[in-house]
């Protein structure tokens, strides 16, 4: 909670300005602000308020609260004397015998907490309370002066006081003979001068005190020559106290002008200090300067920059604007941040990663945009971004997926492709298949699966901050006839034999040295689809597999390394047969491997 503190504002002259309204009451008005002096506007407080005799340190004759709300310009209006009664009696109070002293505490929040705010003399006090006291009538020897209370038969009074600028002022409800103002004149400051080109300017002021009677005018005048008057150009804002702005038109450019805010109320018009100023001659590109980036991340940073020139028109908008080329402009990306002079923040986002960026800052005026200095921005890189593509073609073997990178994360892709297992998540620790480098979409088939088996895949993708993985995708490989040699061979070997150490899947796969020999499988099929198996030679020159379904050719396999073969076959009862073919078996030694031999049942 703020600190507050209040300011009375000239109690012995509001006092005047009341003596005709409440009897048994008078006026008490003050303004709230806070340690910073700052007034705090529109905010419930409460007062308790004491009435003192002898000194400030007297006894209490008479204590009220009120509970109040400041307004607009932080003002609070109480009649002492009306409030919510807490001791003594207020008629009952005899003015006359003594001195006495108005006594202020203040509850900030209105919650009963009081802070002790002060103790003033009441130098004067209205007749109607002093004559009930004192009787009807009192002659002042000598001239008047100020702070006298003149009493005409208990009817007429009048209160002197010294007015701001050193005259006798005369507060009465009609005292014969006099002819003095009956309020004092407003206190007003002028504001300084700013936004000043060609043919305009900003100006403004602060109505302080009001005179104990109400604004009916204020704004600024200006002129040619020192202290301008309201008979000289001037504007009309919006009557009141407190600070208020004014824009000042049809300047001519290239001229020293004088100003002065004004306030007028039933006393006259009241000045405040004199300001001048010189419109610019000619209208020219804002000149601006562009702020060091900061809070760089992947994908955005803040920069900014500091108007510090109009170019002699107003700044109807600024911002930084960028590109991945050098020297941006408004038609590039832009921010907009206000308009006028001084010094601004902006934030760039939605940029892409590992990336430089050029960036200016600009300011507009009607001649046109002036841009800052350019600064470069490399924004961080990260990993990748990558999506698994679904999975298609699936087979008792496996099936075809895939990914589509959609962004480098600002780095070079080294390798890309897909990865699966059993178990969720798979990574490239599990089985993997890279698809190489680049950016491009890709393609990868698994072809080394069990059947009705469920698989997990995810794509991915590698730079230089490191590894990214797409989203998941599962799918069951199909029902088929597998044979892996792990637990024998159902069919008849002919020359080939079991053996371990070199093997597609598993450890075990089917071997032979010997030419011509014969490896056989009967099975009958409820479904047609393809027969697959991996098939190697430890030599190619002369040698082969060949493989043969019901005693028909369906192909040949002749490299050094597992490779997967693929035939259609039909529904039914069916043989099929591999055989090793050397032809030189006397100069040459060979070898050949058969694994996975995968069916459909």
């Amino acid at each position: 909670m703020k600190k507050l503190s209040i300011i009375l504002i000239c109690l012995s002259l509001m006092i005047g300005s009341i003596l005709a309204q409440t009897p048994g009451a008078f006026k008490y008005q003050a303004v709230v602000r806070d340690n910073a002096g700052q007034i705090i506007v529109s905010q419930n407080v409460g007062f308790r308020i004491s009435i003192v005799e002898g000194s400030a340190a007297g006894s209490s004759v008479y204590s009220e609260k009120h509970s109040t709300q400041t307004n607009a310009f932080g003002l609070v209006n109480l009649e002492i004397g009306n409030g919510t009664n807490l001791s003594g009696s207020f008629p009952a109070i005899d003015w006359g015998s003594g001195s006495y002293f108005v006594k202020i505490e203040l509850d900030a929040s209105n919650n009963g907490s009081f802070s002790e705010m002060g103790t003033s003399q009441l130098l004067a006090v209205p007749y109607a309370l002093y004559a009930a006291k004192s009787g009807d009538a009192l002659k002042i020897a000598g001239t008047p002066k100020a702070g006298d209370i003149l009493f005409n038969n208990g009817v007429n009074w009048s209160l002197l006081q010294k007015g701001v600028n050193g005259q006798t002022l005369r507060l009465d409800n009609g005292l014969p003979g006099w002819a003095e103002p009956g309020y004092a004149l407003p206190m007003v400051t002028t504001s300084e001068v700013s936004d000043v080109i060609q043919t305009s300017a900003t100006s403004g002021g602060n109505v302080i005190a009001t005179g104990f009677t109400t604004i009916t005018a204020r704004g600024v005048c200006w002129g040619a020559n020192q202290n301008p008057t309201i008979a000289d150009n001037k504007t009309t804002e919006a009557a009141g106290i407190g600070t208020f702005t004014s824009k000042l038109a049809n300047l001519q450019m290239n001229t020293t002008y004088y100003l002065r805010a004004y306030a007028t109320n039933a006393a006259g018009t009241a000045y405040g200090n004199q300001v001048t100023f010189k419109t610019v001659l000619n209208v020219i590109f804002p000149t601006v300067t562009t702020s060091s980036v900061i809070n760089i991340t992947e994908n955005s940073a803040v920069s900014g920059g500091n108007v510090t020139a109009t170019g002699g028109a107003e700044v109807i908008v600024k911002g930084i604007c960028w590109s991945t080329n050098q020297n941006p402009t408004v038609a590039d990306s832009k921010t907009e941040n206000g308009t006028g002079t001084g010094q601004f923040e902006s934030q760039m986002k939605n940029l892409v990663s590992g990336t430089d960026y050029y960036i200016r800052a600009y300011a507009t005026n009607i001649s046109g945009t002036g841009y800052g200095t350019q600064v470069k921005l490399t924004t961080l890189k990260t990993a990748p971004t990558i999506v698994t593509k679904s999975v298609t073609s699936i087979s008792p073997m496996g099936g075809v997926s895939g990914g589509t990178i959609s962004t480098t994360g600002g780095g070079t892709i080294s390798d890309k492709g897909i990865c699966w297992g059993e178990t969720e998540n798979p990574t490239v620790n599990d089985n993997k298949l890279s698809a190489g480098s680049g950016m491009s979409t890709f393609n990868s088939a698994i072809n080394m699966l069990m059947p009705n088996t469920k698989c997990y895949v995810r794509s991915y993708a590698v730079n230089e901050i490191g590894i990214a993985y797409g989203d998941q995708k599962s799918f069951t490989t199909s029902d088929a006839f597998y044979d892996g040699f792990e637990t024998g061979f159902s069919g008849t070997t002919g020359g080939w034999g079991i053996i371990t150490g070199d093997a597609v899947e598993g450890a075990y796969s089917l071997h032979t040295s010997i030419s011509n020999s014969e490896a056989s499988l009967t099975k009958t099929l409820s479904n047609s689809g393809q027969v697959v198996f991996y098939a190697k030679l430890s030599n190619s020159y002369g040698c082969s597999v060949t493989f043969y379904i019901d005693n028909v050719l369906q192909g040949s396999y002749s490299n050094t390394f597992w490779g997967l073969q693929s035939y259609s076959v039909s529904a039914g009862s069916h043989i099929f047969k591999w055989k090793f073919n050397n032809s030189y078996p006397s100069t040459n030694s060979g070898d050949a491997w058969i694994d996975f031999i995968v069916m459909p049942k």
